[in-house]
């Protein structure tokens, strides 16, 4: 059974072999953020109904989806939910063709002290839709067993100019998030970041990464697309539903 409601804080929902994470949205008050922590399969349609009723019962006026395969979507899209974003879903072979990083771009290890900068360069970097806040890079950090988190900065005593999360699951490598200071794109440190996390998977012994970003984000599939992925149709996309109490 779904757990009691316990007010708009992050609440993990289990009912049978399925299991949600439900948490405000950043940047909207009143939105539930739905995030499935079993990926690759549908859940139940009572699954979903349940978790419905307890957005309702912790007051949030809208439920939003995180990214979901076509697949994922149908118990939403049968229950009521609309597509409101739609995203490029992108791969590559990690263990074959790595570019080189000749880049000059300084990166090293992100520190626990950086989260505040690392915010900074996200909600710089990122429209208010896909902002993070501190839950949402807690979240990215723990969305795979093994993690790279690297930031990139000009100098000591500069603000960074960019960042990037890496993750493995298997043989499966992911680019969770990368964002990149406005002053910075079109300077090589998103393709250096991204190269660096490549790298880390290949090392790791991943040998496929995948990545995902809006499909009007055409600078960032032009990052990716050079870097030698290629997109796999039909993608992802965002579902949301108004709440009626």
């Amino acid at each position: 059974m779904l757990g009691r409601p316990s007010g708009q804080n992050s609440e993990t929902l289990r009912r049978g072999g399925d299991r949600l994470r439900l948490r405000p949205w950043a940047s909207e008050a009143g939105t539930g953020l739905l995030i499935q922590l079993t990926p690759g399969a549908a859940v139940s349609d009572e699954t979903t109904a349940a978790v419905v009723e307890s957005a309702v019962a912790q007051g949030y006026q809208r439920l939003r989806t995180s990214a979901l395969s076509h697949i994922e979507s149908e118990p939403f899209l049968r229950a009521g939910f609309k597509p409101c974003q739609q995203l490029a879903l992108l791969t590559r072979p990690i263990q074959s063709g790595l570019p080189d990083l000749n880049s000059s771009t300084a990166i090293r290890r992100a520190r626990r002290r950086d989260h505040p900068s690392v915010l900074a360069v996200d909600h710089a970097a990122f429209e208010p839709f896909w902002r993070l806040d501190q839950t949402g890079l807690h979240d990215a950090l723990r969305a795979t067993p093994f993690r790279h988190f690297r930031v990139t900065y000009q100098g000591s005593d500069t603000p960074l100019t960019g960042y990037a999360i890496s993750g493995r699951s298997g043989p499966a490598g992911y680019l969770q998030r990368l964002a990149i200071s406005p002053s910075q794109q079109g300077q090589g440190v998103g393709a250096a970041l991204v190269i660096d996390g490549l790298r880390w998977m290949a090392r790791r012994g991943a040998t496929q990464a995948w990545v995902n970003t809006p499909q009007h984000n055409t600078g960032a599939l032009r990052l990716y697309e050079r870097l030698g992925f290629e997109q796999v149709p039909p993608g992802l996309q965002v579902l949301e539903m108004a709440l009626e109490r």
